[in-house]
């Protein structure tokens, strides 16, 4: 901190407008040429240098003959002042539109295991043809508000839920879902169609987020939850709820677009459940505060084409 403040009293002493004057004069050792360079009158330069000498306790400059040499100090500054005028307008350049085609950028995701399945492999490979330095990394946090979701990018989740978070949010709708029940292949005993008396006769497996989440809350994340009151066996994983029906007579509610996915993979089959409260509206959600992060804009129009390319 000491070294900042003795820097920040260094810099007070300076007019910054002149380093690209310095810079000129180091680079044609004229007075002259570098005044036609800026468009500039050979007096204004010369007052310019004195200012420089004066600021530097340096020559810069010093006549030899006919032509000027630079002195000692003054051939050590070119380089550095050089990098430092190109980092400078680096920095101080609008950054122009995100480029996914070279730049690269991390995106966080927060979502549940069956979002993942679903969009992971669309989005990158749509990253893999036109963004190929981006990286996605899905994970699964709890969120409570908006703050929550300033260490992420993006939330997925169901709409229920995400209108508890506040109003700091943007939010973008992805798709429409509903929550089916899902049986063993082998296990014939369960029928076509099921009412919630019936599922509760059976032996069954649910999805749990955390022991901490109210019961509320486990209706907004999924609104069949009502109908899972004594479950056999939780956990907090749609796909795991796949692999257990699928070795066992339990069954399980799930959303009907991982239901498919896991019939696909497991030896399940989809069985209808009569329940008026199973529809899920999924949209992604972000801080308001992460609007101005590199690449966000980019993403969501990224997460609409992969929605589109879902089955």
């Amino acid at each position: 901190m000491t070294g900042e403040r003795e820097l920040a009293a260094r810099l007070r002493k300076v007019n910054l407008d002149l380093l690209p004057v310095l810079h000129e004069l180091l680079r044609t050792r004229s007075v002259t040429r570098t005044a036609q360079s800026f468009n500039m009158t050979q007096p204004a330069v010369s007052r310019a240098l004195r200012q420089l000498r004066g600021a530097l306790d340096d020559q810069i400059l010093v006549s030899s003959g006919r032509n000027a040499r630079l002195t000692d100090r003054a051939e050590t500054l070119a380089g550095p002042l050089a990098r430092t005028l190109g980092e400078l307008d680096l920095l101080l350049t609008p950054a122009g539109p995100f480029d996914p085609a070279t730049e690269a950028v991390h995106f966080v995701i927060n979502t549940a295991d069956y979002v993942a399945q679903l969009l992971a492999p669309v989005l990158t490979g749509i990253c893999a043809r036109e963004a190929p330095h981006v990286v996605l990394e899905f994970t699964w946090l709890p969120t409570r508000n908006a703050d929550d979701l300033t260490v992420v990018d993006f939330m997925i989740g169901p709409r229920a839920f995400g209108q508890t978070l506040g109003k700091r949010i943007g939010s973008l709708p992805l798709w429409r879902d509903e929550m089916v029940c899902v049986a063993s292949a082998a296990n014939r005993a369960v029928p076509a169609r099921l009412t919630p008396a019936q599922f509760q006769a059976m032996r069954y497996v649910a999805f749990r987020r955390g022991l901490r989440m109210s019961q509320d809350v486990q209706t907004l994340v999924q609104p069949t939850s009502p109908l899972e009151i004594a479950p056999v066996c939780t956990v907090p994983n749609f796909l795991v709820l796949g692999a257990i029906v699928a070795q066992s007579d339990c069954v399980a509610l799930v959303p009907r677009k991982v239901a498919r996915a896991l019939a696909r993979a497991e030896r399940l089959r989809i069985v209808e459940i009569a329940y008026p409260r199973k529809q899920l509206h999924i949209d992604a959600y972000w801080s308001l505060a992460t609007n101005g992060r590199r690449g966000r804009a980019w993403f969501r129009e990224l997460l609409a084409r992969a929605v589109a390319e879902l089955p």
